[in-house]
C-alpha cells in the first residue's frame, strides 16, 4: 500500500510539472510574439517619422 501510494504521488507531481513546462512554454511563445509586434510598430512607427515633411510649428 505505502509503495503505491508513493507511486501515485511521484505520478501526480510528474504530470503537474509536465503541466507547468506547457504552460511556461506557451508563456515563452506568446511574450516573444508581442516582443516582436512591439518591434514591427516601433519600426513603422519610426519610418512614418521619417516620411513626414519636418516643418515647424506644423502642429501647434
Amino acid at each position: 500500500m505505502t509503495q503505491k501510494k508513493g507511486e501515485e504521488k511521484m505520478n501526480a507531481t510528474k504530470e503537474l510539472q509536465e503541466e507547468m513546462v506547457g504552460v511556461l512554454t506557451a508563456i515563452s511563445i506568446v511574450s516573444k510574439r508581442l516582443a516582436n509586434r512591439l518591434v514591427d510598430l516601433e519600426k513603422e512607427s519610426e519610418d512614418e517619422q521619417r516620411e513626414k515633411p519636418k516643418t515647424k510649428g506644423a502642429n501647434q
